[in-house]
């Protein structure tokens, strides 16, 4: 059935992750989290619903053949990085391979590393942010990175928000030896990815993050499955209910793993998710797009 950085910055950025664990510390949840007080802005905990809603494309980001880089987009003074995802120019058997999408915890922004994988034409990727303002709470949540051994091994992972938080939106940080190929909202309160490392020599670790929150309304939105044919490629999209929007979205594969993001983005309007992926095993695979939208 179908449902079927730049390395120094990455660095700064683990390196303040293990800070604000400790201090995190002090917290009884499961995992650390970078609480409301953090990054909330004032006023926040008054609101309920969004007060503000808008989706920022940051600046193209363009790679020769072979070559990595990361793609960012930033939410504005007064809003906060709800979901985000990227999209890039070349839709062929090679192009970009996405390694991480996920929140930045610290600049406010959404963050894409990616891989060229043709060898002839370059690629240009832009990342999307989702920014809102108006939510009644909104921290992080994350455990330690899971460790994702060499030798083209497959990792599935599943994170939830502390109890009497919605997830809202996730994401999965890693580094350029590791390929995203599922990255979803979950059935019940969790954030879904599936990390490859295609790495025979390194092994790699992976962080799923997860935006939590609550003054939301949340809806889960599941497309019709699509065929995507052995060595092929497929996109499908979904779309939020009337009065709703967006807050975050992915692909999910069936089976588990057999397909590579490529594109996952919400539209500018704030309405849809769209994904595309390519078939990566030696059989038919299929996919459908889920979404959180929120009112």
């Amino acid at each position: 059935m179908f449902f079927g950085r730049c390395s120094s910055r990455r660095a700064r950025v683990l390196s303040r992750v293990v800070v604000i664990a400790v201090l995190a510390a002090v917290i009884p949840v499961d995992g650390p989290r970078v609480p409301a007080a953090l990054a909330a802005p004032s006023g926040a905990a008054k609101m309920a619903g969004f007060a503000g809603y808008q989706v920022v494309t940051g600046e193209a980001v363009t790679v020769g053949p072979g070559k990595g880089a990361q793609s960012t987009a930033k939410c504005p003074a007064g809003t906060l990085v709800l979901g985000g995802g990227e999209l890039n120019t070349v839709l062929l058997p090679t192009g970009a391979e996405v390694s991480s999408s996920n929140p930045d915890i610290y600049d406010n922004d959404w963050d894409t590393s990616f891989t060229n994988t043709s060898d002839l034409l370059p690629v240009t990727l832009r990342t999307r942010a989702i920014c809102v303002s108006g939510l009644a709470h909104y921290e992080f949540a994350f455990p330690e990175p899971y460790f994702i051994p060499r030798g083209r091994t497959r990792k599935s992972i599943s994170y939830s928000c502390p109890n009497g938080l919605l997830t809202l939106a996730g994401g999965t940080d890693g580094t350029q030896g590791l390929r995203l190929l599922d990255s979803f909202p979950g059935g019940s309160n969790e954030w879904q990815s599936t990390v490859y490392n295609i790495s025979l020599l390194s092994d790699l670790h992976s962080r799923p993050f997860n935006v939590c929150g609550s003054g939301v309304t949340r809806t889960l939105k599941a497309g019709d499955g699509v065929k995507v044919p052995k060595g092929g490629r497929a996109h499908a999209s979904v779309d939020c209910p009337a009065g709703s929007k967006v807050m975050s979205g992915g692909g999910e594969s069936f089976p588990n793993g057999s397909n590579m993001i490529t594109d996952t983005y919400p539209s500018t309007d704030g309405k849809t998710w769209t994904v595309y992926v390519k078939n990566i095993i030696d059989e038919d695979s299929s996919m459908r797009v889920r979404a959180f939208c929120g009112s």
